[in-house]
């Protein structure tokens, strides 16, 4: 098992209440698990807690988060930084907004691997290159050398997922990897996501609004409302046979397409 979540609970600041809490999943190695819901219900926070970094003072309260054999709960920073990029990635919903709007993308880029190496710039260059090659995207020098506004938002996101893929790490976390970007676009971004794990054997923990997405994507689906764990097992079970009343609204709320629901 590469990831075991138990029973976690996730605060902030001094309010007794949980934003989340008693949420609990597994994940084997090549496995993909997306977590559906909507806007607030908790999603976010869940991969957030898992990579230990929660906005505004959130904590983990309560519960348990095992990686690969070792405990999440009791890594210090050096611990984290050893474990951050190499082995857990994530993807932020719009990655341009993670990155310095000052700096070029190949200053970033660069800086990103060398933090996590011991590549010279050189070197570190031509595997920010290698890396937006994988994800498609033409003339790569080009993109190194320019700033984030001066990408589209396929684009960016493409070089957030090429810088997050850079060490192979066995689990990518993926915020609403597609949620800003048009149709046509969602869909080679989620074709590439799934290549990208597949082919490495690697798991993905995916969150998004979408059940298509979801349903096309994953393995395993877990259903979150107001904090909480509604549903949760296989994707293709919990779709054709949902037990809870909000996993069915959610179901229905897909639109038709010529009588068929696409999920």
């Amino acid at each position: 098992m590469l990831l075991d979540v138990k029973n976690l609970a996730v605060s902030y600041g001094k309010n007794p209440k949980p934003t989340i809490e008693g949420v609990t999943f597994d994940l084997d190695d090549g496995e993909i698990l997306a977590i559906v819901g909507e806007s607030g219900s908790g999603k976010t926070t869940v991969i957030r807690a898992i990579l230990n970094v929660l906005p505004g003072g959130g904590h983990v309260s309560s519960g348990e988060m095992t990686f690969d054999g070792q405990n999440l709960l009791t890594l210090d920073e050096k611990g984290w930084r050893n474990l951050r990029g190499e082995k857990i990635s994530m993807i932020f919903q719009d990655s341009g907004n993670m990155m310095n709007p000052v700096h070029t993308i190949g200053k970033q880029f660069v800086e990103y691997i060398r933090v996590h190496s011991d590549l010279d710039k050189k070197s570190a260059w031509e595997m920010a290159i290698d890396k937006l090659e994988l994800m498609n995207l033409p003339n790569p020098e080009t993109i190194l050398n320019s700033y984030t506004f001066e990408l589209s938002g396929g684009m960016r996101q493409r070089v957030g997922i090429a810088m997050a893929i850079t060490f192979q790490p066995k689990l990518l976390l993926a915020d609403e990897p597609t949620s800003a970007l048009d149709v046509t676009t969602q869909a080679q971004i989620v074709g590439e996501l799934m290549f990208i794990t597949r082919g490495a054997n690697a798991s993905m923990i995916i969150v998004t609004h979408n059940l298509g997405v979801a349903s096309y994507i994953s393995d395993k689906l877990i259903v979150m409302s107001g904090g909480k764990v509604v549903e949760s097992g296989k994707t293709q079970e919990i779709i054709q046979n949902p037990q809870h009343e909000y996993t069915k609204t959610l179901l229905a709320s897909v639109p038709e397409i010529g009588g068929r629901r696409y999920v």
